[in-house]
């Protein structure tokens, strides 16, 4: 064979390889993005903290805005436990899209959030804002968020 017909055959193996590798880091970040959802219908349905924290690593850090940084597993099943005890608070999610590192192990979801809480004078308020969340690929194969990052959404669209 030719230099030319090498060529043209190796280019073709690589693209071939490379369209696989990309196929499997697309269901992986279908399987994340799931994973998203599955837990934003788990918030909705179950007011059990430990059953919400499962998604969560054991040394997991939620940022929210204007409140201090609550780290680890054992502090944010608290925080859940304490924010199911207020009357009307309700909180949900639609994870818009999902990313996930070469390796396989890193990913984060980013998407849109309504928490609905009482204010100072006991009516019931919600809040929207955007959120974005790591992931970590457990030992055990599942992902649980990392890094649970919340901001909130701008008063006015953008032009």
């Amino acid at each position: 064979m030719s230099f030319r017909t090498w060529s043209i055959v190796g280019g073709l193996l690589w693209y071939a390889a490379a369209c696989s590798s990309a196929a499997r880091g697309g269901n992986d970040a279908q399987v994340l993005l799931q994973t998203d959802r599955d837990w934003a219908k788990r918030v909705s349905a179950s007011r059990n903290p430990d059953s919400i924290a499962t998604y969560w690593t054991d040394d997991a850090r939620v940022i929210s805005p204007g409140q201090p940084i609550v780290s680890g597993k054992a502090a944010i099943r608290e925080m859940i436990a304490g924010a199911m005890k207020i009357p009307g608070f309700r909180i949900a999610w639609t994870p818009d899209s999902a990313v996930v590192s070469r390796s396989g192990d890193l990913g984060y979801t980013y998407g849109a959030n309504e928490v609905t809480a009482p204010d100072t004078s006991g009516q019931l308020v919600t809040t929207r804002g955007r959120y974005l969340t790591v992931w970590r690929k457990d030992a055990d194969g599942k992902w649980r968020c990392a890094e649970d990052i919340a901001s909130p959404a701008p008063t006015t669209e953008a032009r």
